[in-house]
């Protein structure tokens, strides 16, 4: 379990909050905690579920190597010039997959084939006409299409509006040097908005829901609203097909049937992650966004948005957007949804993801200069001075805003608020922009790095957080290029101390495009400005309480897809830590289980045969603080205890040799033997081999 040091923590089930994410597409009651069991029973049972755990692994399993390459060799080039020159190349991709994000030892990445009905779709080359109608036609709004329905000659009857604009020869090069890929002649973008639902069905009780409706019906018959989500075809069919449950019944599918509902009243559709982005036509991102998934909370969402976004905007172009963010002039919405609105200081009521991410962090309100915290022990993730509201000298309405950006010098834009400040929230290009795909591949190489060096680039790098041979990440021949891949040596960030930022992934997911503009020579001033058609605002719903983050409800009484994921992430951490067993990445999933005490036991026995092709164990991370200053502390059961030596001197370790920790630490490192990095403890120790039997430490 998992104790605040300050006071007892209550656990509320999923509805105490607006928006708490599950681990499934449902929201649900939390299981009853089991009776304590004495000790030789419950070890085993902790016991048969390590061995159903090890049952289902085989190790190493398929690294995470990309599986779709470009095949274009111009751009493929220009990426490893933009990039390092061993991108894309078997023997460099396989070492740094297995290096730093390991095999899919469970299949937890494995995708599905795409359906029947996208067979015969070449979802990679879609002409831009035919996005909007292909989109609609695989609503989950609807039932499933046939594939005759999805042939271009059927999409062409119900083409979508696009804007396009001709360019001649130095125009495409888009202000990049020669060797850059070039633009077509034509700059095509479809009049499409895509908003991100990631965790469970979209709550009513948020902003997206009445923000999007309302945009989605100003704009019928010009823009076509399309909200992503992972939740399968099957609950959906399964909503309509099931009539509402009787008064004062459970109804397990009435957030579904509400969110038909919704997008039936206001047109949009609902588009499954799955479908679109199957194993024939993956995503270049897939493995860092299915292990942001795996985390189970607010945060995790969120990054793989960041990451989701991109993916989606470069396959079939148009407009990215926060669902928290304003499509209306202020007439038509309530005071308190205002975009001159300031948002919430103290929120970080969490959500599943839609309104904020982790590259949101200037839009929590212009509070000027500061590092602490506002009264109450709320969220001030603004660092600098506030220059005032941007002028909105952009387009009055989304379609001008696409045809602005179309006959645009880049072809694109992000949401520049001011000379200085550019946010992810909004992306607006057409399909296949070559800024896109650099873009993504910074993204995929920030998960091939050690966490120190994203997050404190000025720090000589740790022991061993070298990429491996075959992968020289050297500067580039382009004069612009800065000696250092990471976002950090780019975005202004330098180990800046900020306790908050364990909550988030900003460096790996949602300030990449600080680096992909800093690569390009773009600054913030050059890009079309999306207000006042599309106008910030955000509710922070990404962020964790204050006082810590509750447990993650777990939707199946059988324990063991829980522990899955908690394995697939022990193992990423266990990489990119340099043999960390992170226990406060899956702590709020083990909270959430029946028996977290068994499920602690059976995840260190089963963790020691389910590392083997990664290297000892030399560190664990069991405390978090929160943003009030308590700490969350990882209180193992004996059993679970008993297998970790905490006296263990290993030569190198996660704190070895490393960075000064947070400037905002907990005081000394005690020798050596403690190190504190955004806001985590970690110390030396060693996982022993599992025993006959149980064992409890004496005095406990």
């Amino acid at each position: 379990m998992t104790r605040t040091a300050t006071r007892r923590r209550r656990t509320p089930t999923p509805s105490a909050r607006p928006g708490r994410p599950v681990a499934a597409a449902e929201p649900v009651e939390p299981a009853e905690p089991a009776e304590p069991a004495e000790p030789a029973a419950a070890y085993a049972a902790a016991e048969e579920l390590a061995r159903r755990l090890r049952a289902l692994a085989c190790l190493p399993g398929p690294s995470a190597s990309p599986t779709a390459w470009p095949c274009d060799t111009g751009l493929l080039d220009w990426l490893r010039r933009m990039t390092y020159p061993a991108l894309y190349t078997w023997a460099a991709e396989e070492n740094l997959a297995r290096r730093w994000i390991g095999g899919d030892v469970f299949g937890s990445r494995r995708l599905s084939p795409a359906p029947e009905f996208l067979a015969g779709t070449d979802l990679r080359r879609l002409a831009p006409h035919l996005v909007a109608p292909l989109l609609r036609r695989v609503s989950m709004t609807r039932p499933a299409p046939s594939a005759a329905d999805l042939e271009p000659a059927a999409l062409a009857d119900g083409a979508g509006r696009v804007s396009t604009f001709r360019r001649d020869g130095a125009a495409r090069l888009w202000g990049q040097p020669e060797h850059a890929p070039p633009l077509p002649d034509i700059t095509t973008i479809p009049h499409v908005v895509h908003g991100i639902w990631l965790g469970r069905p979209l709550p009513e009780s948020n902003g997206f829901w009445t923000n999007y409706g309302a945009a989605a019906d100003s704009y019928a018959g010009q823009v076509d609203f399309v909200l992503w989500t992972d939740i399968p075809r099957a609950r959906f069919d399964a909503a309509r097909a099931t009539p509402p449950a009787p008064a004062g019944r459970p109804d397990p599918l009435a957030p579904v049937r509400a969110l038909l509902t919704w997008a039936d009243t206001h047109g949009i559709h609902l588009v499954s992650v799955a479908e679109l982005f199957p194993a024939n036509a993956p995503m270049t991102l897939h493995s860092p966004y299915a292990l942001e998934l795996n985390r189970g909370l607010p945060q995790g969402f969120a990054a793989a948005s960041d990451h989701l976004r991109v993916e989606v905007v470069h396959r079939f172009g148009g407009l990215y957007a926060d669902g928290d963010l304003h499509f209306l002039p202020d007439a038509a919405l309530g005071p308190h949804e205002r975009a001159d609105s300031p948002a919430d200081e103290g929120a970080g009521s969490p959500a599943d993801e839609g309104a904020g991410s982790p590259a949101d962090e200037a839009t929590g309100s212009p509070v000027g200069q500061g590092t602490e915290g506002p009264p109450g022990g709320g969220y001030r993730l603004f660092r600098g001075r506030w220059h005032g509201p941007p002028e909105a000298d952009g387009p009055a309405r989304l379609p001008e805003l696409f045809d602005r950006v179309a006959a645009s010098t880049y072809g694109f834009t992000l949401h520049a608020l001011t000379d200085e400040i550019v946010l992810n929230d909004v992306i607006l290009a057409p399909a296949g922009h070559p800024a896109l795909a650099l873009w993504l591949e910074g993204a995929r190489y920030n998960y091939l790095r050690d966490p120190r060096d994203l997050y404190a680039a000025d720090a000589p790098p740790p022991a061993g957080s070298d990429p491996p041979a075959g992968s020289d990440p050297s500067p580039t021949s382009d004069p612009r290029a800065g000696s250092d891949l990471s976002v950090a040596a780019t975005s202004g960030w330098r180990g800046e101390p900020a306790s908050w930022t364990w909550a988030v992934t900003a460096m790996r997911t949602g300030r990449v495009h600080h680096w992909l503009l800093a690569r390009l020579g773009i600054g913030a001033a050059d890009l079309v400005k999306p207000a006042p058609a599309v106008r910030g605002h955000s509710e922070l719903s990404w962020l964790p309480p204050v006082d810590g983050q509750p447990p993650v409800a777990c939707p199946d009484p059988d324990p063991l897809p829980t522990l899955v994921a908690c394995v697939d992430l022990l193992r990423w951490q266990h990489l990119s830590r340099s043999g960390d067993l992170c226990l406060t990445a899956v702590a709020p999933l083990v909270r959430g289980l029946p028996d977290p005490d068994t499920a602690w036991t059976a995840l260190l026995l089963a963790f020691g045969h389910l590392s083997t092709d990664l290297g000892p164990v030399t560190s664990v991370t069991d405390r978090r603080r929160n943003q009030d200053q308590t700490l969350d502390v990882v209180v193992l059961p004996p059993e679970a205890e008993a297998l970790l030596d905490r006296a263990a001197t290993p030569a190198t370790w996660f704190g070895s040799g490393a960075h000064s920790g947070d400037a905002e630490g907990a005081g000394p490192q005690a020798a050596g033997r403690e190190y504190w990095f955004l806001g985590e403890r970690t110390v030396p120790a060693r996982l022993l081999p599992a025993g006959p039997g149980p064992v409890r430490p004496e005095g406990r």
